[in-house]
């Protein structure tokens, strides 16, 4: 856990996967640990480099999900990676409560989260005595995603979706946050929501 938080965003799905089964362990979760273990020996080589680079976003973020991804209560994982001046500085992986009925819903929930920290680093930013005048831009892989969050008229398929994750809507319009589309391959936050399979 100490690594992941500090300095591996690569772990963060496998340790949230596994610190589901803390209390009820078996030999199969062993069995996948233990791999998880041989990609760490595998890649200690694998660090965050910091450098001063003059021509970056100051702040930029990376929203996915991975809708569905557990196969026992079908809920999805939500994954961020946010970089300042090109460099890597927070990232998190997160089972969401509730099951999402489509990709563009997981993905919505992924991006409130997302949201949600990009507020908070530029708040930090700003006591820091850093001001963050652009919008944060935020890539997003999935369009109909983007659409939801960039509408001003309320979707049907999308009725259902908590309010709560409708403050995206408020960023956007306030000028906190921009969305920018992003290819699935392009995706960095697909790292901390991807299986080790």
């Amino acid at each position: 856990m100490y690594v992941t938080v500090t300095s591996r965003p690569d772990l963060c799905m496998a340790v949230n996967y596994f610190s589901g089964f803390q209390s009820c362990a078996t030999d199969e979760h062993y069995s996948h640990l233990k791999r998880v273990l041989r990609y760490i020996q595998g890649t200690l080589d694998l660090k965050l480099i910091y450098r001063r680079c003059s021509n970056a976003e100051l702040l930029e973020g990376f929203a996915d999900a991975d809708w569905a991804g557990d196969v026992v209560d079908r809920k999805s994982l939500s994954g961020y990676v946010f970089k300042l001046n090109a460099a890597t500085v927070s990232w998190s992986t997160r089972k969401q409560v509730s099951v999402a009925l489509s990709s563009a819903e997981a993905e919505y929930a992924s991006l409130t989260m997302a949201v949600t920290e990009a507020i908070w680093l530029r708040v930090l930013l700003r006591d820091l005595g850093q001001h963050v005048e652009d919008p944060t831009v935020i890539h997003e892989d999935n369009q109909a995603c983007i659409h939801v969050a960039e509408s001003d008229k309320p979707t049907r398929r999308m009725k259902h979706v908590d309010v709560r994750f409708h403050f995206v809507k408020n960023e956007i319009d306030a000028g906190t946050i921009r969305l920018l589309y992003i290819p699935s391959e392009d995706q960095i936050a697909d790292v901390p929501t991807n299986n080790f399979n």
